[in-house]
């Protein structure tokens, strides 16, 4: 079996792959491994081959790698946009309590001694799945 056969194969495979996978980092190589099957079709050697192939997986790998930095978005970022909404006092004890919000009832905590729960509260920022309000 033809070197380029071999290389197409196993691109094709890898890109199966990839498919039920979901990461694009196999279809990063197997376009490595699809142009490297296209180098030994054009006649040249195992080194170059073997080039080929590391070349366009390293660079896919630090292109892929740096496109998901800027597009991944940390959690935080989501929680960012229930900061200073306000929410429903249902009860509270001291600076514990729960409260409505979103339709669901949370565990809250005041931010500070200051807060006064017969003020309206506002969240300021959340804890796990614990609200910290505040006035």
């Amino acid at each position: 079996m033809p070197m380029y056969a071999i290389w197409w194969i196993l691109a094709a495979v890898l890109v199966g792959v990839e498919l039920v996978s979901g990461t694009f980092y196999l279809l990063v190589y197997g376009t490595a491994a699809a142009a490297a099957g296209l180098v030994a079709w054009l006649g040249a050697g195992m080194v170059a081959q073997l080039l080929t192939a590391a070349v366009i997986g390293v660079a896919g790998t630090l292109v892929l790698r740096r496109w998901k930095r800027g597009t991944d978005r940390p959690e935080f970022n989501v929680q960012e946009m229930d900061i200073g909404q306000t929410v429903q006092l249902e009860s509270w004890q001291g600076d514990r309590g729960q409260v409505k919000y979103r339709g669901a009832l949370w565990d809250a905590e005041a931010e500070s001694a200051g807060v006064d729960s017969m003020r309206p509260l506002v969240i300021r920022a959340i804890r796990g799945n614990t609200l910290v309000l505040g006035n």
